[in-house]
């Protein structure tokens, strides 16, 4: 049995654990920062009582297009892909957005990630016709 559910202060050990299987590049976790801000949504899905998935969602306003979600961090632990459950994260992350009447979503993913990709175009994203770019402080 899976559940979805927000992200609590004692998850920050195993949900950091889920982001060295992402990258190699160290995190700037701030979990007590990102559990009290009420434009973001962290949430962790768990099995038998341990974490094994983890997806944000920011929310923020744009002058043109009002308030705006973007997704970040969608991790499922090796063990347990292919079974759906990247698919489940993003719906309840979906299903947020819409709770909140956010206008739009967005995310970025590497190309290489193909099943990444694939699962986004499934629930319904575009590829925008745009290049990222970004400016390291």
């Amino acid at each position: 049995m899976f559940n979805i559910r927000p992200l609590r202060i004692e998850d920050v050990d195993r949900v950091g654990a889920l982001f060295r299987e992402l990258t190699d590049t160290p995190i700037n976790f701030q979990a007590e920062k990102l559990i009290n801000n009420p434009t973001v949504f962290c949430r962790v899905m768990e099995s038998e009582g341990g974490v094994i998935g983890f997806a944000s969602l920011t929310t923020y306003l744009v002058p043109t297009k009002g308030i705006v979600g973007r997704i970040e961090d969608v991790i499922i632990n090796k063990p347990y892909q292919g079974r759906g459950l990247g698919r489940k994260m993003m719906e309840d992350l979906i299903e947020i957005a819409k709770k909140e009447k956010l206008g739009y979503l967005n995310l970025t993913t590497n190309s290489s990630r193909v099943v990444a990709r694939n699962l986004y175009e499934s629930v319904g994203f575009q590829i925008a016709q745009t290049d990222l770019f970004w400016l390291k402080l």
